[in-house]
């Protein structure tokens, strides 16, 4: 049985070990900083977010109770305006009001149904939180929903999921969707994940405690 944890700051340590030092996101520039740095920038990042605006994401995990859970699969997602990374990308100023989810990840081993399980969960949540319209950039090989690529989609994964492109500059893509006609879609693919998993994780009420597991 597995559960959705909210990514808080507290939970950093959970995330991929790649990405507890990765602020490429929350950053701009070329400029290398260390890994313990990386990892206090990060953290303050997410804790400066969950008290303007929300969690920033989402760990898929194992619901054993146990003091580390093992985290199977995990999605970012922000307001576009507080994602400093998107000033330096071609694409133009996007809705302050919109959101933007990147970073997916999948552990070794996980089938790559997660990804759509994690990235539709995400979807909902962001509707649920009054969000109208969504944002992600994709590279157009086509092939980048397998582990380890988290720095941005697949474009077939985003356009399975509802996304549509808006533009494109290289081999980056940015695609949207539409939020408030994409909720009846959303029901629709997680109830056919839930079918197939035989399993629709939830969080607890203890999940969203800031001193949790």
């Amino acid at each position: 049985m597995s559960e959705y944890l909210p990514l808080c700051a507290f939970r950093q340590g959970l995330l991929p070990i790649p990405c507890r030092s990765c602020v490429w996101w929350q950053t701009v520039g070329s400029q290398r900083c260390s890994a313990q740095d990386a990892v206090e920038k990060r953290h303050r990042w997410m804790a400066h977010l969950e008290t303007s605006w929300g969690t920033s994401g989402f760990l898929l995990s194992d619901a054993t109770g146990g003091p580390t859970p093992t985290v199977h699969a995990s999605i970012s997602f922000a307001p576009t305006a507080a994602v400093p990374r998107l000033r330096e990308l071609p694409f133009g100023p996007l809705p302050e009001a919109a959101a933007l989810l990147f970073c997916l990840t999948l552990a070794d081993g996980q089938p790559r149904s997660q990804a759509k399980r994690v990235l539709q969960k995400a979807m909902a949540h962001l509707k649920s939180r009054g969000m109208e319209e969504v944002y992600a950039l994709a590279e157009s090989d086509g092939d980048r929903d397998d582990p380890g690529a988290c720095r941005f989609f697949s474009v077939d994964l985003l356009v399975a999921n509802g996304f549509a492109e808006v533009t494109k500059s290289g081999e980056l893509v940015l695609m949207r969707a539409d939020l408030r006609g994409l909720l009846s879609l959303v029901d629709r693919l997680e109830t056919a994940v839930r079918r197939m998993l035989h399993n629709e994780p939830t969080p607890s009420p203890a999940a969203w405690t800031h001193r949790g597991a």
